[in-house]
């Protein structure tokens, strides 16, 4: 799985997030100036409100893009107007390197579409000097997201006390895979502190911590954004767990980050 959570990542370990925190960050300002994303009474009104995006102006297209990743839309109304931007402009937008961006997330977005009927698009752009790495980052996200965005977009456990944003996080964090928790665990160091998804994480992470299958770096990684994630909330509740994590902790890597949310966020050195 080349999962990232925004354009461009394709690297999946918890330091090597430069560039790609950058997308997220403006991926975010972009939902504040698309008001309309606050709230929505249904999965077809978000469908909807991309369907407007991606039928007007093509500078909103690239931030919206971004957001494609957490928001769990599989819907083919939306996502075939998505692939008509890709194929109408990939070839006249590959000499300008900002239009040509704007394109590779058409692509990746099939990607997180999750929907198998967009493989052979993307496949078109494999060893595409241009594209070719977003075609085959999008190919391993199609795969995920199939799986992943009918749990992600799951209205029938969302709370109405909470914003759509903080429960499509809760839907990612309390399901049983480690790579959709670590989407949700990037969300909440990256945006939402709430409570309830503070407790989702430490309660994930005293669950997988310990755990002597973390042997590959996808696995292990996804574990270490558990407490980093958490330990960016400054809540001292989380500390006692944090230390255990940084004593206990199977994998070398989730122990490293345990250690280093301690140091960073409470001022805790290990001796």
């Amino acid at each position: 799985m080349a999962f990232a959570v925004w354009f461009g990542a394709e690297q999946t370990d918890v330091n090597k997030h430069g560039e790609d925190d950058m997308r997220f960050v403006l991926a975010l300002a972009t939902l504040l100036i698309f008001s309309k994303f606050a709230a929505a009474v249904s999965v077809e009104d978000d469908v909807q409100r991309y369907i407007q995006i991606f039928s007007g102006a093509k500078h909103l297209h690239s931030d919206a893009a971004d957001t494609f990743s957490w928001m769990g839309l599989s819907d083919t109304r939306l996502f075939d107007i998505v692939e008509r931007r890709l194929l109408e402009d990939a070839d006249a937008s590959r000499d300008n390197r900002d239009e040509r961006n704007r394109v590779a997330r058409y692509l990746r977005s099939l990607g997180f579409s999750g929907q198998t009927k967009y493989e052979p698009t993307i496949r078109k752009f494999l060893g595409n000097a241009g594209y070719d790495r977003f075609a085959r980052v999008a190919l391993q996200d199609l795969a995920d997201y199939n799986k992943w965005n009918p749990i992600i977009s799951n209205r029938s456990s969302f709370d109405p006390k909470l914003s759509d944003n903080v429960n499509r996080v809760a839907n990612m964090l309390r399901s049983d895979d480690l790579l959709l928790q670590r989407v949700g665990a990037k969300r909440v160091y990256f945006d939402s502190k709430d409570d309830i998804l503070l407790e989702l994480l430490a309660q994930k992470l005293r669950t997988n911590y310990a755990r002597t299958d973390l042997n590959d770096r996808e696995r292990s990684d996804s574990v270490a954004w558990l407490a980093k994630a958490l330990g960016s909330s400054k809540n001292d509740k989380y500390v006692d767990l944090l230390q255990e994590v940084s004593e206990r902790a199977d994998a070398r890597a989730v122990r490293g980050h345990a250690k280093e949310a301690l140091a960073k966020y409470y001022g805790i050195r290990s001796r």
